[in-house]
Parts: structure tokens; C-alpha cells; sequence
């Protein structure tokens, strides 16, 4: 309905335009919903915005637009009011209109090619945790908010890819592959000895039972070897010892290093994807780290081809022995290493590289959901795509709270170094997939969330998720209570019966259902998909209010139909803002 205002005010200036002589085109036009049922179900200011540039009094360029406006059928009433705003009351036609539109675009209702968003080819970068460990629950909310943005901009009218960006290089690595292979010695009673600054917790103890058991003892070591590693095991393990210990395991192995790093990667990936596709989450892209460091088809690698760039461009210098960016001259608090002293590169000159990879794939949007840890790392990654002369607008970077679990009133503590954590596998577990989806997205993504997880579980109208996936089902149920009430839905009937549904509730309905497209575009233009959220939950106890007062199957036909059609409304909507949120819509319960 706001587009239709918005169209009828654009033809409207139009008589403006020949009046005043002047250029209206860059004249943006604001409709407001009103609250106040008196000033009408609409407005405008757009006569105080044109008073300044016409120079004329708001009140005249008000009565000048009414002339062409009045016109309108769908148009009930137009005031004028205060110094110039313009308050629109709808004819009982346009509000029955959104039913029939609902009716007749079905599961594509919502869904829209809208111009702001003119086939843009998005990039949507998000989880991209280390791939070190099981995703846990500090990982769930990132997850859910990246999904369901993609989808919200596929709904209105986006190509959009999904990726995960893979830190499968780098010492964090080394240390994991360190890790396992300890657990694996001891299962061998080869060392008793386990480093505190190693990884935790009984997922590492499993991979090395299941290195184990696919190759034996392929990975066991003599007794001088053992010995000079229990020898290192008896010291603190700083990290500089722990280097020590990496570099030794690592002459000790040969390539059969990597075949571990390989395995226990490749192990900790596959549950990784596997935990994402179980809560609704699909990559369609993962990018790893390591591809950067392969030279393909005689060509540079990435990494090299970055620094390169940076190096032709003089923003890289030498100081200490290691290489530095001039990230300072491009706004960021200090300049950074991009090699160190022993040549290896950092994982800020990967993050160069791939996203300057990211940039040399096309895409018109490029955007990075983050935690919100990582604000101070955003300036130096703009920085280096400034200095690659590269459209930094087209850069975005979202980022997201943490979320605390609530059980019994208390927050739940956790601890990844010391492998003390929920995995998002047993949150699933624990309150499904479409709950936990729910519960992360139903808040802002840049405020707290306290994810109540007594709450989650609960089967009432205080847990909105099922009051609102109950509102699709009660509708359902009515349906199905037709034959035996010896009734039948004529949807002939219900479209010529529209003026029946005349009821404070149900006009209440009815501009709630117009609202869903204008929410699902705002959703996208601000990446607030918790908007969706809390359109459904209003819509939903809006329409159990109604059912609660009034009952649908009454004698009367024309009635009967006409209450059928605008439930069936409702469930349609209903079922298409979980399609988007990625939640399905139970037909009972």
C-alpha cells in the first residue's frame, strides 16, 4: 500500500512540476503508517519538504497534490492537517485488496524484484570459524544471522553465495595436529604427559582414537624420539616451548606431520559442515586458506600476488627484518606485519588476499558477518583494499553480540581453551534446529542476547516461536474441521463477500498482512532479519486474539467464507516469513 501512495504522490507532482517550473525528480517521498486511527492509515510530510523549494506555503502545495490524489479509488478520504501533512483513510476495497493479492502470489508474496535491490551479486562471508574444534554455541548466532540474510536478500531479488572462509594455515593448526598426535602417543603409553596450551577436550581424544584405528601404529615413535619429547613435556609449556615441541614433532614425523594436520582438518571440517547442514545452514562456497599458498597454471599465488600489488602500489616497507603495510596512511591506528622476521606470511596478508580475491570475483556486494571481538580488526582490512585501489563501499561488515545460554535462571559459563563448552550439536539436541534458528535471530544482531533455554522448550503463547508456528496450525485445523461441520471453503464466494470483514480486527488484520512485503524489504535494506521475526509474532497474536473473539465458522455463508479467506491469508503469510527464516510451518501441533 505504500508503494501505491508513494506512485499516486509521484503522479501528483506533476502538476507541481508545470506550475512551478522546476525539477522534482530528486524529491524523495516518505509514507508513514500512523498509529493514531484519527489522522488516517497513512501520511505524508511531502508538502512541508516541497514548501522550501517552491516557496510556496505547505498548506497550498497540500491542496494543489489533493486535486490529483482525490482521484484515486482506493482513496477513501484525504485531510489536511497541521501545517501541511497529509493524512490518507483507506477505502474498505483497498484493505480487502491485499487479500485477493496474498490469494493470488501465494508462496511468492513478500518476495520482490525490488529496484533498490536490482540484481545485486552479494557474497555473504560468515561463521568462518577456525577449523580447530566442533562449532560451539558462541558460533550458533553468526550462523543463523548469515543464513538468514542471505535469504531475506534472495527474497528480494539478489543473487547471493554463502562462504565459509577456512584458517586451515598457521600455527593454530600446527598446534591441533601437535594435539592429536600427544593423544594418539598416549594411547600407545608412549608419553603420559598432556600440554595445558594444547586443545582440550574429548574431541581431540577421539580423533586420536580414530587416527588409531584407520593406521595403527603408522604414527608411534622409537624410544630415543619418545624420550627427547617426555624430556619436553616435563618443562612449562610457554609458548615459545610449545614452538619447541611443534618444530621437534615435526623432525620427528617428516610429511607424515601433514598427513595428520590432513586428517584431523579434514575430520573436524566434515562435522563442522555436517552440524551446519543439521541447523539449517548451507555454504555454498568454502574457501580455504591454504589454496592461496598453490601456484596454478604458472600463475603467482594469491598471497604473493597480494603483497605484490601492495609492493608495486610503495605501500609495503621493511623494518626489523619483517615486511610492513602502511595501513596508517589509509586511516587504521598503526601500520601492520604482513611477513615476519623468518619469512612467514600473517594471517592479516591472507585476509588481504582473499579479500582481494573476493573483489576480483565480481561481486557488486561484499559482506563479512563478525563477531563483535573483531571491530578492531575491520580499519586494517580497509585499509589494504583502499590501498589495492579497490570500491571499499562495497565492503560491509556486520557484527554480532555474543549470546549467553540461560538454563534455570543462571547464565551457563564456558571456556573454549580448556574444551569446557556447549557444542552447537548438543544445543540442537537439546532444543531443535528451528528453536535455537529462532532464538538467536529474535533480537537485533548488535545487542546481548540471553538465549533462554527453559523458554526455548516451553509449549505456550511465552515462547514465540510456537505461538507462532501454532497460529499456522490452528488455521489448519479449521480448514479441517470444514467436513465435519458439513461446510465448505468457496473461495468465489469469499471474494465477493470481502465487505463483511468489517470488524476493528479484522481491518487490524489486514494492515498487518499489507505491512509483510515493506518489512521483508526493510529487513534487507538494514540487515535486520530479528524485523522479521517480530512482524510474525505481532501478526501471529493479532490473528489469535481475533480467532479467540470471534468465531470463524458461523451459519452465515458469505461470512464464513469471507473469515475463511482472510485466515487463509494469514496462514499464507505466516508460512512464508518461516520459509524465510528458514523454519518450518506445522500443519498441527
Amino acid at each position: 500500500m505504500k508503494e501505491l501512495l508513494r506512485d499516486a504522490l509521484t503522479d501528483s507532482l506533476k502538476s507541481l512540476k508545470e506550475q512551478y517550473d522546476v525539477d522534482l525528480s530528486t524529491i524523495k517521498i516518505e509514507v508513514k503508517e500512523n498509529k493514531e486511527k484519527d489522522f488516517g492509515d497513512f501520511s505524508t510530510n511531502l508538502a512541508l519538504v516541497l514548501s522550501k523549494k517552491l516557496s510556496e506555503q505547505p498548506k497550498k502545495i497540500a491542496e494543489i497534490l489533493l486535486g490529483e490524489l482525490d482521484k484515486k479509488e482506493f482513496i477513501d478520504r484525504i485531510d489536511i492537517a497541521g501545517p501541511g501533512f497529509i493524512n490518507f483513510f483507506l477505502s474498505q476495497t483497498s484493505r480487502t485488496e491485499i487479500l485477493k493479492t496474498v490469494n493470488k502470489e501465494k508462496n511468492k508474496f513478500g518476495f520482490s524484484q525490488k529496484k533498490e535491490f536490482e540484481s545485486d551479486k552479494i557474497l555473504i562471508e560468515y561463521v568462518s570459524s577456525n577449523p580447530t574444534g566442533p562449532l560451539h554455541v558462541g558460533h550458533g548466532r553468526g550462523a543463523v544471522f548469515g543464513s538468514v540474510l542471505s535469504s531475506i536478500l534472495r527474497a528480494t531479488g539478489n543473487q547471493v553465495d554463502e562462504e565459509y572462509y577456512v584458517n586451515d594455515q598457521g600455527r593454530q593448526v600446527e598446534i591441533l595436529s601437535l594435539s592429536v598426535w600427544l593423544r594418539y602417543l598416549m594411547i600407545f603409553n608412549q608419553i603420559n604427559l598432556f600440554p595445558n596450551n594444547c586443545y582440550q577436550g574429548t574431541y581431540i581424544e577421539e580423533l586420536a582414537e580414530e587416527l588409531e584405528r584407520d593406521y595403527g601404529e603408522k604414527f608411534s615413535i622409537t624410544k630415543e624420539i619418545e624420550n627427547q619429547i617426555s624430556q619436553m613435556l616435563q618443562l612449562d609449556m610457554e609458548e615459545e616451548a610449545l614452538d619447541g615441541l611443534i618444530s621437534q614433532s615435526k623432525e620427528a614425523l617428516n610429511e607424515s606431520f601433514d598427513e595428520i594436520k590432513s586428517f584431523a582438518l579434514n575430520r573436524i571440517l566434515k562435522n563442522i559442515e555436517g552440524d551446519l547442514k543439521d541447523f539449517g545452514v548451507k555454504h555454498n562456497s568454502w574457501f580455504k586458506e591454504s589454496t592461496m599458498f598453490r601456484a596454478d597454471k604458472d600463475k603467482t599465488p594469491l598471497i604473493y600476488k597480494a603483497l605484490d600489488s601492495l609492493q608495486a602500489k610503495k605501500q609495503l616497507y621493511e623494518k626489523d627484518g619483517a615486511l610492513w603495510f602502511r595501513s596508517t596512511d589509509f586511516g587504521d591506528e598503526k601500520d601492520r606485519v604482513v611477513k615476519r622476521e623468518n619469512g612467514a606470511t600473517t594471517y592479516f596478508a591472507s585476509d588481504i588476499a582473499y579479500h582481494a580475491n573476493k573483489y576480483d570475483r565480481g561481486y557488486s556486494k561484499i559482506i563479512n558477518i563478525w563477531g563483535a571481538d573483531h571491530h578492531g580488526y575491520l580499519p586494517r582490512v580497509k585499509a589494504a583494499m583502499s590501498a589495492l585501489d579497490e570500491d571499499t563501499d562495497k565492503f560491509e561488515v556486520v557484527f554480532i553480540q555474543f549470546a549467553n545460554l540461560i538454563r534455570n535462571g543462571k547464565k551457563l559459563s564456558m571456556s573454549t581453551r580448556a574444551g569446557e563448552f556447549i557444542s552447537l550439536r548438543e544445543l540442537i539436541e537439546e532444543v531443535t534446529s528451528e528453536a535455537a534458528r529462532f532464538f538467536y535471530i529474535n533480537r537485533k544482531g548488535n545487542q546481548h542476547l540471553d538465549f533462554d533455554l527453559d523458554l526455548a522448550k516451553e509449549q505456550s503463547k511465552d515462547n514465540p516461536l510456537y505461538y507462532i508456528q501454532y497460529a499456522h496450525a490452528r488455521i489448519c485445523s479449521v480448514f479441517d474441521k470444514l467436513e465435519e461441520n458439513k461446510k465448505s471453503y468457496k473461495e468465489s464466494i469469499a471474494i465477493d463477500s470481502l465487505d463483511q470483514l468489517n470488524s476493528e480486527q479484522e481491518i487490524e488484520i489486514q494492515k498487518l498482512l499489507s505491512q509483510f512485503p515493506e518489512v521483508v524489504i526493510r529487513s534487507a535494506a538494514n540487515y535486520e532479519p530479528h524485523l522479521i521475526c517480530y512482524y510474525l509474532r505481532n501478526l501471529a497474536g493479532t490473528f489469535h486474539s481475533y480467532y479467540n473473539n470471534e468465531k470463524i465458522l458461523v451459519e452465515k455463508e458469505s461470512t464464513l467464507q469471507a473469515r475463511l479467506f482472510l485466515i487463509s491469508a494469514v496462514r499464507q503469510v505466516v508460512f512464508n516469513g518461516l520459509t524465510i527464516l528458514g523454519i518450518s510451518a506445522p500443519k498441527t501441533m
